[in-house]
């Protein structure tokens, strides 16, 4: 881009995205697609110029474990367009990110729909956000065009210089879209100063006074540690990576004060390749049981050394507030635009503040006019520390966020506010959807050598009955060998309906089922399920626990302990059931319950040897978890026939499914 309207052309400010998520199951006429969703995005009241937009996905049946691949269709005037999107999954919380191509005049809106479609997904190319890997850093490409990289592996001082200032974890070089270089490291004037970087000066950690942004004191340092994840696709890039600022002065030697992820996003947000859009965040949270005081100081936090082109007669400055280089230290602002001399004339950098952000909108550290005696003097900082201290208190995460536009040629303050007001605000996310529609489930009965429920021919009804009122469907099967790989494929959830003793055959199923589970699957499990597989100890983690005895049938009293759940929401606190009370060993530590026995109310005259007072005057009887990647609930009521015509009871199972399915308490 080589002015302000090329660049408001392609990017724009606040976006409302309104999601209407209607899932119905439907295969399209080759059985080879499955919508997910309909989504309507809404332009509001601004015209948006490729603008990047978020939906939530979190509670939708998406069926990734089965290989399939996401596609997002625009529909105009009835025909469907493919449009470029990419899900972005953190856990369980799932985004689905694109860009809003072309032109959306204020007061229109666009309507997509998502599928599922039987095709492998496709591997970044030369037009995507990738990444190169040289050894020492990493840096993020889109297509041929370097963007900026990140160095993990420590850069040695200049020669001469002691080794104290050697660092990891910074971001240099950071390229312009022409390719000019707008950062330097290891300045003769500052041998701390590191392109873009997130040191603090002023600390108190465990008493002591603690410098990791003045190298040379020898107090402390930052270190890459790890790096958990990289991204490439044809709508973003980057990577996360994990760093410790370390106190090099402990008495027992050093050690980790503080942690600190920093996840670096690249939008693939201009076709033009005019811009770079680039989104920071750091997160930080203290490493030890103690806390940790970032105190007030005039410069600390996220900075950037300019190239050493840019001096007071080469660059500019201007902030949201309309102050300059003259006037901008110790003020605050939303956005910052610094922009200099490069190959191609001008070059510059758009630094934006998020509005969640500590002491927001922060205070700036701004290299003033005159100073270094007016040579490469371009410095830069956001300080939430600047005027008041900072207490980060052990267990607790605390995350700054920020924007880089980076762009050659030259933009004006409304071109700036339109950008700002697209990450400070950023786009509303309605999302709308019916349970369990477009999902396919599996209810597995079988029985190995011993006792057989005969309850499991009205459970198969009842299910099936779940399936044609809630949308989704339901096969069934009792023959281990459709445990297979590419079978389960099909399914977003596999229900044991009382299966009991030895349900798989071969080796072969083992592995099929543990990897559909850590694949993403779901598994719910219906009373004596918990007695499957008694020698597999895996299966007893995935399940909860596993099948110990029974008290005699009877009445007795069960309480609900969660009213968020899917699954007990609609029951009283005092559930009075007719029903075996199970007894589980190897209970999973990790399983949240949802349903336990008053033992009071349970006759049993071997319940003082077990349970006994393990769980007081209580015992567990439904629960779930996320389990190695998949969920699992389990229910461990449901022994007679009548309990499948029981419409609380199925309610009770059809929340189980649910969850499994969507991970979503609503």
């Amino acid at each position: 881009m080589k002015n302000s309207t090329l660049m408001i052309s392609r990017m724009a400010s606040t976006l409302l995205v309104v999601l209407v998520l209607a899932l119905s199951a439907y295969m399209d006429a080759h059985g080879q697609s499955q919508k997910i969703a309909e989504i309507t995005v809404k332009a509001g009241g601004f015209d948006r110029y490729y603008t990047p937009v978020s939906a939530s996905l979190e509670g939708i049946p998406l069926g990734l474990q089965t290989g399939r691949r996401l596609q997002l269709y625009e529909v105009v005037k009835g025909k469907e367009r493919a449009v470029a999107s990419q899900l972005e999954a953190d856990g369980y919380e799932k985004k689905l990110r694109w860009i809003l191509e072309g032109k959306t005049p204020a007061g229109t809106h666009r309507n997509y729909i998502l599928k599922s479609e039987d095709k492998n997904s496709p591997d970044a190319t030369d037009e995507a956000i990738h990444i190169r890997d040289d050894g020492k850093s990493l840096t993020v490409m889109a297509g041929d065009r370097k963007v900026l990289s990140y160095r993990y592996v420590a850069k040695s001082a200049p020669e001469g210089v002691s080794e104290r200032y050697s660092r990891s974890g910074y971001l240099h070089p950071l390229w312009s879209p022409e390719g000019e270089v707008l950062t330097r490291i290891q300045p003769p004037d500052h041998y701390h100063h590191y392109g873009l970087w997130n040191p603090w000066t002023r600390t108190v950690f465990e008493g002591r006074e603690i410098d990791f942004w003045n190298l040379g004191e020898g107090q402390g340092t930052v270190r890459h540690k790890s790096m958990p994840q990289r991204i490439e696709g044809e709508v973003f890039g980057g990577f996360e990576a994990l760093l410790n600022h370390v106190d090099l002065t402990a008495p027992s030697g050093e050690k980790a004060a503080l942690n600190e992820k920093w996840e670096v996003k690249v939008w693939n947000a201009d076709p033009e390749r005019d811009v770079w859009l680039i989104d920071f965040v750091s997160t930080l949270n203290p490493a030890t049981e103690s806390p940790l005081t970032i105190k007030a100081y005039r410069y600390q936090g996220f900075s950037l050394r300019a190239t050493g082109k840019w001096s007071d007669k080469t660059a500019t400055l201007q902030t949201s507030e309309g102050k300059d280089k003259s006037n901008g230290n110790g003020t605050r602002a939303r956005w910052t635009d610094i922009n200099g001399v490069s190959q191609v004339g001008n070059s510059g950098i758009l630094f934006m503040t998020h509005p969640g952000n500590q002491n927001f909108p922060e205070q700036l550290r701004i290299w003033p006019t005159g100073a270094n005696e007016g040579k490469a003097n371009v410095y830069f900082n956001f300080n939430p520390a600047q005027e008041e201290d900072w207490r980060l208190e052990p267990g607790s995460s605390y995350s700054l966020k920020y924007r880089m536009m980076v762009y050659d040629g030259k933009i004006d303050s409304a071109a700036a506010e339109r950008y700002w007001r697209d990450f400070g605000n950023p786009p509303g996310v309605e999302v709308r959807h019916q349970g369990l529609g477009g999902s396919r489930v599996l209810v597995y009965t079988r029985n190995g050598e011993g006792y057989v429920h005969d309850n499991i021919p009205n459970s198969i009804e009842a299910l099936k009955e779940l399936g044609e009122n809630h949308n989704f469907i339901v096969d069934t099967s009792d023959d281990p060998a459709d445990i297979t790989k590419d079978n389960l494929k099909k399914y977003d959830a596999i229900v044991f309906s009382n299966t009991n003793n030895d349900v798989f055959t071969t080796p072969e199923q083992h592995d099929a089922f543990q990897n559909y589970i850590r694949s993403g699957g779901g598994f719910v499990g219906i009373h004596s399920a918990s007695g499957s597989e008694r020698d597999w100890p895996w299966f007893w983690s995935l399940l909860g626990g596993s099948f110990y005895r029974h008290a005699p049938f009877q009445k007795f009293t069960v309480n609900s302990t969660d009213e968020t759940h899917p699954s007990t929401d609609f029951l009283p606190q005092e559930w009075i059931r007719e029903d075996e009370c199970y007894y589980l060993k190897q209970l999973n530590s990790g399983i949240h319950v949802l349903l336990q026995a008053d033992m009071t109310t349970v006759e049993d005259k071997g319940k003082g040897d077990y349970p006994g007072d393990v769980f007081g005057s209580t015992f567990p009887l439904a629960w779930y978890q996320e389990f190695e990647g998949g969920r699992s609930w389990y229910t461990s009521l449901g022994h007679s026939v009548e309990d499948y015509d029981d419409p609380v009871f199925l309610r009770h199972i059809l929340g189980g499914i649910e969850w499994v399915v969507s991970g979503s308490n609503h």
